[in-house]
């Protein structure tokens, strides 16, 4: 009976998922309707330049893929997001600063690669997150416009085994 109680308490104390945290990764500009790929890097803390686009106001975003679904150890390009900005009278924003801010658990995602080359993220381990886009240029209203991918990460955790008791 006490190893069934100590074995309780091992797994009860260790933790399924890691902690969840939210921290900018990325900027990038939104794309306008001939460009295939989004300009984006890693986030060096500052900001991508904002002077092209002092007065621009962004009323919405149009992303696509709304959702990303990955398989552990599977790598996602972010330049494959298509991003597009939209002002007053749903006209296109050309090239409107953006930041990417990821809100996951921390061992979701390795983002060494990302670091190295500024637009690659691949899946750690299995759970699920997001990556919220963000308009630097304020809405008419004066908030500034964000919206989420959601992240995927499929496959099976490892739970760690207690030590033979035996």
């Amino acid at each position: 009976m006490p190893r069934l109680i100590f074995l309780g308490l091992v797994l009860l104390a260790t933790p399924a998922t890691g902690e969840i945290i939210t921290t900018a990764i990325g900027q990038a500009y939104s794309q306008n309707e001939s460009e295939t790929e989004l300009d984006v890097q890693a986030y060096t803390g500052r900001g991508p330049a904002v002077g092209a686009s002092l007065g621009v106001r962004v009323n919405r975003l149009e992303i696509a893929p709304v959702k990303i679904e990955l398989e552990m150890g599977e790598t996602y390009s972010l330049r494959q997001l298509n991003i597009r900005a939209f002002g007053w009278n749903s006209v296109v924003v050309e090239r409107a600063p953006l930041t990417i801010s990821l809100e996951a658990p921390d061992d979701l995602l390795d983002l060494e690669l990302f670091s190295a080359d500024g637009h690659t993220i691949r899946a750690d381990q299995p759970g699920i997150g997001r990556l919220w886009i963000a308009s630097l240029a304020p809405t008419s209203r004066g908030a500034n416009f964000q919206l989420p991918v959601v992240l995927i990460v499929n496959g099976q955790r490892v739970i760690p085994q207690p030590p033979l008791l035996y």
